[in-house]
């Protein structure tokens, strides 16, 4: 049953956008140590009044600054060009000229290429099925906190898992320079225990005209933590163009306030040279929420836990303890970032086919990357860190659309390169792309891809911060790092439309390819190359249901299983859209956004349209 909430708590949010009013009075700014200091600072400051523990921030740390990536130099423009250079390169010479030079050449490159693809689906899918899910069935059975509590337990998740130190890499010396982790005297030889009670959790949620009922969904997971109470602050970072946000902030502390230790909300106001979009946001609320965290009551950087998602991210119960358990116990933990398995789940059956396919692509795909060790994980949309972390590396980049990637790779930098992403297997739901109708939802789904696909950029970050900090990072990390970026903006974005294409046309420009090699043709042998493909895919459509019927299926705010079985079971013959879903989502936004860039380095951030649903 559907029932809509309605509280008559007044808050102390401000009456109006155009000038908001400080909700904190003036007695209440003081700093924690003149609490009673036989109670831990958490619990004195849980003490306090709501009025005192809520409200608007406006005041940013006096330490911290808008940072830019980019400077506009020689270097980075001709950076900017490549990709689209890359990429035309490879589509001509599948296409136009490699059938005129060798056939032998092309025949070998596109069977090369297709080969590639369908090992990157199988071993995406045998991570997925093999190791992620049992780890997300492990983690969702596990009680953090208990074994928190009870350090004399080692958890066998863990042991199992990553092993008997769990998810690390042995220190290595240059894990232990000054401003690393291993240094840090004080936290290591304090006790599991104790340091999980002092972990404090923020969660930043950047918006810009959500709909009320999204951000509902989204803060009753957060209030259903299990530490939500104790240990959980909201901060909602709104954008001052957005009039109606002061109201909508106003509903949803009279109706979450008192379930959470802290509520917060910022109003980012566009200053010039900025970007629109999360980044520029976020940037703004981190450095609000340190000045009063930090500078004004006392907390400890080391103790504060960031956590940066979208509005319409449907945390598991479990979560901010289990990401406090794995941050207290990780030997670099100012050198991490944490990963949900990100998933499009909650809404799968209410979008269209196209994008539905896409959807169930990239969660089975994503689970895969985060279990397997031979791939180089990046944060995607929801992610943690410590804000030590984020004020050593000068918080978020201001002019930055893709912001998730841009900033893992700028800590990373900041940490010569010692710097990771830990992966945290359990669920993080997303809603899908959906719109009033089935036109204007795969239109919103295509400008969602593009804009993903605008990582691409960060390609010339890589190059320049190389260039300037090229004594301090061996070469071989940064190609590394390099190859695993451009691999997943070039090589794997043009990978339909390259190998249709080149399987296709090239015997049109070049007869004799109809025949050639062993005289079956290129087609046919494209044909043959592409049949391992359905076992990858077979894979994928295991991983999807076993996922949504034993992972997720009772989880809040996910109808993941929404239709009747034998529709979900009749409906599997969608996967045959999946090269249509992949060339339009994938090969044709990727192709223009790097065009775009090339000719025009700059891009407007559009929100992905969401349908607002009661929160039930």
């Amino acid at each position: 049953m559907v029932t809509a909430r309605v509280l008559q708590k007044s808050s102390p949010g401000p009456p109006s956008a155009e000038k908001p009013t400080r909700a904190f009075r003036a007695e209440d700014d003081i700093m924690v140590e003149n609490e009673s200091e036989s109670l831990p600072r958490i619990e004195a400051f849980a003490t306090r009044p709501v009025t005192t523990r809520s409200g608007f921030l406006d005041t940013p740390s006096s330490d911290s600054k808008s940072e830019f990536a980019y400077t506009g130099g020689t270097l980075e423009r001709v950076v900017f060009i490549t990709p689209a250079f890359i990429s035309i390169l490879m589509i001509s010479f599948v296409t136009l000229w490699g059938a005129r030079l060798s056939r032998a050449l092309t025949v070998t490159f596109i069977c090369c290429y297709i080969s590639y693809g369908w090992v990157k689906g199988i071993h995406s899918a045998l991570f997925a099925l093999f190791v992620g899910i049992p780890r997300c069935h492990a983690y969702k059975k596990a009680n953090w906190r208990e074994l928190a509590k009870r350090a004399e337990h080692q958890s066998p998740i863990l042991q199992r898992t990553f092993g008997p130190h769990g998810p690390m890499f042995k220190l290595r010396k240059s894990d232990s320079q000054p401003g690393n982790d291993a240094s840090d005297g004080r936290k290591v030889k304090e006790g599991l225990t104790a340091r999980f009670d002092s972990i404090v959790h923020v969660c930043v949620i950047p918006t810009y005209k959500e709909p009320l009922g999204t951000l509902r969904k989204t803060i009753d997971t957060l209030r259903s933590q299990t530490c939500a109470r104790e240990k959980l602050i909201v901060c909602i970072a709104t954008e001052s163009r957005d009039r109606d946000a002061p109201e909508k902030v106003r509903a949803l502390l009279a109706e979450f306030g008192d379930s959470l230790l802290g509520f917060f909300y910022t109003s980012h106001v566009l200053n010039p040279g900025e970007a629109v979009g999360k980044s520029s946001n976020t940037a703004w609320a981190v450095r609000c929420v340190k000045h009063q965290l930090v500078d004004v009551w006392g907390f400890d950087l080391e103790d504060v836990l960031l956590t940066i998602c979208d509005a319409d991210t449907y945390f598991d119960p479990q979560f901010m303890d289990c990401l406090a358990y794995h941050h207290v116990q990780d030997p670099t933990p100012y050198n991490t970032t944490y990963q949900g398995a990100e998933c499009f789940f909650p809404n799968i059956w209410a979008v269209p086919i196209i994008v539905r396919i896409k959807a169930l692509i990239d969660s089975v795909g994503f689970l895969g990357q985060l279990s397997s060790p031979f791939s180089h994980p990046f944060p995607f949309a929801i992610y943690s860190q410590s804000l030590r972390t984020a004020v050593d590396c000068g918080y978020w980049d201001v002019d930055i659309i893709p912001e998730d990637w841009h900033h893992f790779l700028k800590c990373w930098f900041r940490r010569n390169g010692n710097f990771r992403v830990v992966p945290i297997f359990l669920f993080m739901g997303n809603d899908a792309i959906e719109d009033d109708n089935w036109l204007a939802a795969n239109r919103a789904r295509y400008t969602q891809a593009k804009r993903h696909a605008w990582g691409a950029i960060d390609l010339a970050y890589i190059v320049c911060q190389y260039v300037s900090r090229r004594h301090n990072i061996p070469f071989h990390k940064v190609y590394k790092l390099f190859v695993h970026a451009a691999e997943h903006h070039i090589s794997w974005t043009l990978y339909w439309i390259t190998v249709m294409l080149g399987s296709l046309v090239s015997t049109l420009v070049n007869p004799e390819l109809d025949t050639f090699p062993f005289g079956i043709g290129l087609r046919k042998l494209a044909v043959l190359c592409f049949l391992p493909m359905t076992f990858a895919t077979t894979m994928f459509m295991i991983g999807d249901f076993y996922i949504r019927l034993f992972l997720v299926n009772d989880r809040s705010h996910f109808e993941a299983n929404a239709a009747p079985m034998w529709w979900q079971a009749l409906s599997q013959i969608q996967w045959l859209l999946m090269p249509v879903a992949d060339l339009f989502f994938g090969s044709l936004a990727g192709l223009d956004a790097q065009l775009h860039m090339a000719f025009q380095p700059t891009m407007k951030y559009e929100v992905s349209t969401k349908v607002a649903k009661v929160l039930k």
